[in-house]
C-alpha cells in the first residue's frame, strides 16, 4: 500500500476541479480492493473529511482507496476520478471530497432536518458512522468544501443514494433542495455545478431496490442541470443491493462521461456520447394509480403487467403477484398493514418497471 501522504495547496488554482460526493452505500463504496487499484497520480487528490490512520481530515492526499474513511472500499468515485483525470492534460488536476454514510436517507443531508432524522435512528453502527461526521454530515460537507475552495474550484456534485427512499416525489423534491442549499452556502453558479446521481442496481442484475430508479430517472426533470447515470449491466454483488469492484469501475466511468458532457468537454478517453445514450434507452411503463377508500390501490397500467410486487421501505420482497398481461389491477392497500411506507412496484412485459408508495 502506498504511504498517505499529505499534499500542500499554496492558492486557488482555477484548473484544480473539485467533485463533492454524497450518499449512502454504494457511495461509501462496498468493493474489494487488490493491489492492482492503487495509484501514483498526484493530479487526482481526495480532500479527507475524516480522521483516520492514514489520513486528517481536511488535508489532500493522494486518491487511493478507500476513498471515504479509512475501513470502506472501492468506489463508483474511485473510477470517475481516474477517468476524469485521463480526459485532461497534466495541466487539470482532480480533487474529490467524499462524505457518505451506509444506509442512511435522504434526510441525513437536508441541513435543515438532518436533527429529526438523527433522533430517531437506532443502529449503533449508523450511529457512529454519523458521529465521525460531527453528527452532522451536511455539515462538514460544508466545511470541507469550504476548505477546498482556498485551493480549487468546485465543478459538480455526484450523488449515489435512493436504495433506502427514492420511491416518491419527496425523495426529488428533498434532493433538489439539497443542492439548492450547496449551491447558496458554498456561493456557488447552478449554471457551472452539474449534479449526476446515479441509478441503484438495476433489474438486469436483479437489484433489490431496482424500483427506485424510476423516480431517479425523473430527477433531470425536477433539478435542472442534473443527469443520472444509468446502472445496467452493472456487475452486483451477491446482496443484489451492492456493486462489486468491477460494477463500480463501469457506473463511475458513466458517471465522468455524464459531468465531462454537462461541463462541455469533449470525451477523449474511447467513449462516445452515442454509446452511452444507448445505455439510455430503456424501456418505460406509466401507472396511474389512486386509493379506493384507502382500502384498494386501483392502478391503470399503459403497457401489459408481467407481475406486482409488494415491498417494504428498506427493499424486501414481501408478496408477489403474477399478471398475465393485465393494464388494469385492483391490490390491497393493507395487506401488510405493519409496513408505514409499503411500495408497490410493476413490471410490465416490456422489461420496465415503476413503483408506487403508499405511506400510511
Amino acid at each position: 500500500m502506498m504511504a498517505a501522504l499529505p499534499l500542500m495547496m499554496m492558492a486557488q488554482d482555477p484548473f484544480f476541479y473539485i467533485f463533492l460526493c454524497i450518499g449512502q452505500s454504494n457511495m461509501v463504496g462496498q468493493g474489494k480492493i487488490s493491489p492492482a487499484d492503487y495509484i501514483d497520480d498526484n493530479n487526482f487528490l481526495s480532500l479527507s473529511a475524516v480522521d483516520g490512520p492514514d489520513r486528517k481530515m481536511g488535508e489532500w492526499r493522494m486518491a487511493n482507496p478507500p476513498l471515504c474513511r479509512s475501513n470502506t472500499g472501492m468506489s463508483l468515485v474511485d473510477f470517475f476520478g481516474r477517468i476524469m483525470r485521463r480526459n485532461f492534460n497534466d495541466k487539470v488536476r482532480i480533487g474529490v471530497i467524499h462524505v457518505a454514510v451506509d444506509g442512511c436517507a435522504i434526510d441525513l443531508f437536508d441541513k435543515d432536518g438532518y436533527k429529526a432524522y438523527t433522533d430517531t435512528i437506532q443502529p449503533d453502527w449508523l450511529k457512529a458512522e454519523i458521529a465521525a461526521y460531527g453528527g452532522n454530515p451536511y455539515g462538514r460537507l460544508i466545511e470541507m468544501a469550504r476548505r477546498a475552495q482556498k485551493d480549487g474550484v468546485i465543478r459538480g456534485i455526484l450523488l449515489h443514494q435512493g436504495e433506502t427512499d427514492a420511491y416518491n416525489d419527496r425523495w426529488l423534491e428533498k434532493v433538489k433542495k439539497i443542492y439548492g442549499d450547496i449551491i447558496s452556502d458554498l456561493n456557488l453558479d447552478p449554471k457551472k455545478v452539474p449534479l449526476v446521481a446515479g441509478e441503484a442496481v438495476g433489474a438486469d442484475q436483479n437489484g433489490i431496490c431496482a424500483h427506485a430508479n424510476p423516480t431517479i430517472n425523473r430527477l433531470p426533470s425536477v433539478l435542472p442541470n442534473s443527469y443520472v447515470a444509468s446502472s445496467k449491466g452493472c456487475e452486483a454483488g451477491p446482496d443484489h443491493l451492492h456493486f462489486t469492484t468491477r460494477g463500480y469501475r463501469t457506473l463511475g466511468t458513466r458517471y465522468a462521461i455524464k459531468m465531462l458532457q454537462a461541463m462541455g468537454f469533449p470525451i477523449t478517453d474511447g467513449y462516445s456520447e452515442q454509446s452511452e445514450s444507448s445505455l439510455q434507452q430503456q424501456p418505460v411503463l406509466n401507472v396511474e394509480a389512486s386509493l379506493v377508500n384507502n382500502d384498494v390501490l386501483h392502478a391503470v397500467a399503459d403497457a401489459p403487467l408481467s407481475k406486482v410486487e409488494y415491498v417494504s421501505f428498506s427493499g424486501n420482497v414481501l408478496k408477489t403477484i403474477v399478471k398475465n398481461g393485465e393494464t388494469v389491477v385492483d391490490l390491497d392497500a393493507n395487506l401488510f398493514p405493519e409496513e408505514r411506507h409499503l411500495v408497490i412496484v410493476f413490471y410490465g412485459q416490456n422489461g420496465a418497471t415503476t413503483s408506487v408508495d403508499i405511506t400510511r
